[in-house]
């Protein structure tokens, strides 16, 4: 296993054990008419915990169907050969991408953030924090991409040292441009493709995290509907986490780990709202400023990475997109904007 699916692994499993304990709502700041800042409005009558519980395999169900829909589809030959279908698919997901970050997480990270209970004057807090965000997104990659390929690179110069200690001059001073550049370059690109999954799933892991613990605390009239909603958008966003980590990697054991892993964040989130449950405010000051700033947080990675990585790098400047009839690439953008339509459509829920 290569050093690129070693960090994938281990982030993945921190990303696991570290998750964020408190919840989301699109309603963050919808509290300030009703009851007093802190204050516990959920309803023990009317809380079940064996319904949350079921809630929480129902979700799992949705997420790893998701995810692993275009992990199996390359897998499967008559799919396989059907280059088309796996790229609109692809561009589906990146609408997805795109569309939560920009209904499901900024959104509400503005109206929690600006909740009278935290008593702030300034209203651009949110805004502040996923612009911090998608700089130091930009940086971490950057000055990734330069440690980790210096070191590949080293690795690789000390293979061929061994394997051809009699070099011609001319390949020892790195003369033969056409065939020494070509596959550091080709490694290169490989290894920002893994670094960029990497901050993308990083993002969605804490997004899920938080709807779950929305769902787990949730009880009444509004449970039903929730769950249904949750489950598309876990579904959705799982087909996007997919076709991110099949761009990255071939092997199926790291694409199902990425899907397994995507699948498990959002019923921990459950776990973590039902154990809170009885105690848990959405109105405190702590539980304002743990979610809205994690919704901030999640909202800047995925509009780097949907704007960066995926519609920069799969389109504006892909040669090979380019290449494709005005029709393959009207398809692309079509599954592009539905993508984003049906995750718009479901921010109205969830």
């Amino acid at each position: 296993m290569g050093l690129g699916d070693q960090l994938y692994i281990l982030i993945l499993a921190l990303l696991l054990w570290s998750g964020p304990a408190h919840g989301h709502s699109h309603g963050g700041g919808g509290h300030d008419d009703h009851g007093e800042c802190g204050e516990v409005e959920g309803d023990p009558d009317t809380y079940d915990t064996n319904l949350h519980i079921a809630a929480a395999f129902i979700v799992f169900a949705a997420s790893i169907v998701g995810a692993m829909l275009p992990v199996i589809s390359s897998y499967v030959p008559c799919l396989r050969r059907n280059q088309s279908g796996m790229e609109m698919l692809s561009s589906f997901g990146f609408g997805v991408v795109i569309s939560t970050a920009f209904v499901h997480m900024i959104p509400p990270a503005i109206t929690t953030l600006n909740n009278k209970c935290l008593g702030l004057n300034y209203e651009g807090v949110a805004m502040v924090i996923v612009l911090a965000t998608i700089y130091l997104m930009q940086l971490l990659e950057t000055e990734l991409m330069i440690v980790l390929s210096k070191y590949t690179t080293g690795a690789k110069d000390m293979e061929a040292g061994v394997a051809t200690p009699a070099r011609s001059p001319e390949l020892a001073h790195g003369h033969a441009h056409g065939v020494v550049s070509a596959t550091p370059t080709d490694e290169e690109s490989a290894l920002r493709q893994k670094i960029s999954v990497l901050i993308f799933e990083a993002g969605v892991a804490v997004h899920s995290v938080i709807v779950g613990v929305e769902l787990g605390v949730s009880s009444g009239d509004e449970f039903p509907t929730l769950i249904v909603a949750i489950c598309f958008h876990q579904f959705f966003e799982g087909v996007a986490v997919g076709s991110s980590a099949l761009s990255a990697f071939s092997d199926m054991k790291t694409l199902s780990l990425s899907a397994f892993a995507y699948a498990l964040t959002t019923p921990l989130g459950v776990v973590i709202g039902i154990l809170i449950s009885s105690s848990y405010s959405d109105t405190s000051p702590t539980a304002l400023w743990v979610k809205g700033t994690f919704d901030a947080i999640a909202g800047g990675i995925l509009v780097y990475t949907g704007i960066v990585e995926l519609i920069t790098y799969h389109y504006t400047i892909n040669p090979d997109f380019h290449k494709k009839t005005f029709t393959g690439r009207g398809l692309n953008y079509m599954c592009l904007y539905l993508g984003s339509a049906a995750m718009a459509i479901i921010g109205k829920w969830a």
